[in-house]
Parts: C-alpha cells; structure tokens; sequence
C-alpha cells in the first residue's frame, strides 16, 4: 500500500475515533441558590419572588456546565440541592449535562457523587450559620446553629467535601457570597473560588450583576478544570467525630432516638462516625429529626 495512502487511512481512522475513547473527564456540580448573585433574601430563594430567582440559578448552572466542556468535560452531573431540589427546569438546562432531581434522596446536596468523578463544582453555596454577612447564612435549616467535623466548624460546603475527600475527588471550583468564598479557599486546597457578592447582613449584599457573574464562572470553571491536577481532596481522619449544637433541647431530645447519640450538652450531640459517609448520613438524620 502507497505511504500517502496508509497515511490518509490512518488519519480517517484516528477521526473516527469514538468520544469514549477519548480521554474521560466526568465532573460533578452541585446547585444551591442562597449563593447566586443577584439573589438576598428568603422570599427570592423560597417565597413570593422565588419564580423570578429559579431562572438565575439555572442560568449560572449552565454557566458552569459551559465552562466544563469548555475545558474538556466529556460528562457532566448536574445535582440541584436546594430545598424541593426540583427547582432547575430540566427543559432549560443544557442538554449536554444530565440532572439529579427531587426529594428525598440518600445522600441529599452530593447525591450520585461517587469516585468515577474527576472533579467537584459548587455553585450558589452559602457561609455556615451564625457568621457575620454570610448571606442568608446556614447549615440545612436554622435549626442547626453549629456543625463541626472533627472539632472544625463547617457549613454544607464541609459535609459535601467530606463525600468528595472519601471518594478521593478534589473540589475545584465554587461560587457564592463572598463569606463562603473566604472559607472555601481555607477548607479546600487549590479551589478556584469566586465571590458573586458581599454580604451587608443576612438579607442584603452587593451583588454581581447577574450575566457578569456567569461570564465569571465559565471562566473560572475553565481555569479551575485546567489546573485540577493541583487540587487535593479534603482530608478527615477517621473515626469522625460529628458534633451539632441545635436550637433548642427539644430538639437536642429528638435527636437522642438515633442509636449510639451522645449528649454533650442540653442542645449539643455528638456522634463518632466509622468514615465520611457514615457522619454525613448521620448529619441528615439530626436534620430530618431537628424541625423548629
């Protein structure tokens, strides 16, 4: 056979390639809506203008999902993790991405996280409760007023890095207010963070104007994913040690059924898990079982 020809040949086969032999790069996003720029206070992430608010947080989860195969994704998970969890029109969002819809579901805010991902991205995440213009600030409900892993205070953003770390998947990119933003770049080694506003109390903030904020997190999507190769997964030492102060004693009383609870104090319990998925299942149970 003429060199030129097996040459042509070779070239058509190698751009016949299937996308599954092309190198996998399968990321993870997690939705929440406290955190997404444009959105202050509790009537738009759940109340009266909630309908005005549900179409920011799709437009910047497609932001992400653009900036993901945009740096190579070959699969992408969308999670939404806010109150329903049915709040992104599956119609609306981009089509190349696949969606995890509904409640209840195991493992809540990092349901279908597993280790087959490559990288984890948090969009529209929040400061932890009772922190200084954390906007909308929590931890699941206002019933948990501290969660602390392993004696280190953390929000939803910590027990979702928890999963991540026992899977060995490092967090690479989040956005949200600017509180949250400060504690991800302590919690998480290497993130790529990005603040789409600044709290000024509870239910106000200096936001991004909200297509700027999207411009950003493809961007810093793109730029997190490059450079995934330097990001570690959050590490805890197992056993771990799960302690939540809750709101009340009453609640605090509730939470005592679940076998092998330990009562620090009137409202604080505690609870030593044998690894990350185990603390995390356990955190959702105080959650479920705490309803002031």
């Amino acid at each position: 056979m003429p060199v030129r020809l097996r040459a042509a040949l070779l070239l058509l086969a190698l751009a016949a390639t299937p996308a599954s032999a092309q190198q996998k790069l399968k990321i993870y996003i997690s939705v929440d809506m406290e955190g997404i720029a444009g959105v202050v206070s509790n009537a738009q992430a759940g109340g009266t203008d909630y309908e005005w608010a549900r179409p920011l947080m799709l437009a910047e989860t497609n932001a992400a999902i653009a900036g993901a195969f945009e740096a190579g994704a070959t699969e992408v998970v969308v999670n939404d993790g806010h109150g329903s969890h049915t709040n992104l029109r599956a119609d609306l969002l981009d089509r190349r991405a696949t969606l995890i819809s509904g409640s209840p579901k195991p493992m809540g805010m990092v349901e279908g996280l597993d280790g087959t991902f490559d990288a984890v991205i948090l969009i529209g995440y929040h400061g932890h409760a009772n922190q200084v213009d954390a906007v909308m600030g929590h931890t699941y409900s206002h019933a948990l007023r501290h969660v602390l892993i392993n004696g280190r205070e953390v929000g939803e953003y910590g027990t979702a890095g928890m999963v991540a770390g026992y899977y060995r998947v490092p967090v690479a990119f989040v956005s949200g207010d600017k509180v949250f933003a400060e504690e991800a770049r302590k919690f998480f080694p290497g993130v790529e963070a990005l603040a789409v506003k600044e709290g000024i109390g509870f239910t106000a903030a200096k936001t991004l104007h909200p297509a700027v904020a999207r411009e950003r997190i493809t961007a810093g999507v793109k730029t997190a994913l490059a450079r995934r190769a330097e990001m570690k997964p959050v590490s805890f030492t197992a056993p771990i040690t799960l302690e939540v102060e809750l709101g009340l004693a009453s609640d605090a009383d509730a939470v005592m059924f679940v076998p092998g609870m330990e009562r620090v104090s009137g409202s604080t319990v505690r609870y030593r898990a044998a690894d990350a998925l185990v603390a995390y299942k356990v955190s959702r149970l105080i959650r479920m079982l705490a309803r002031n």
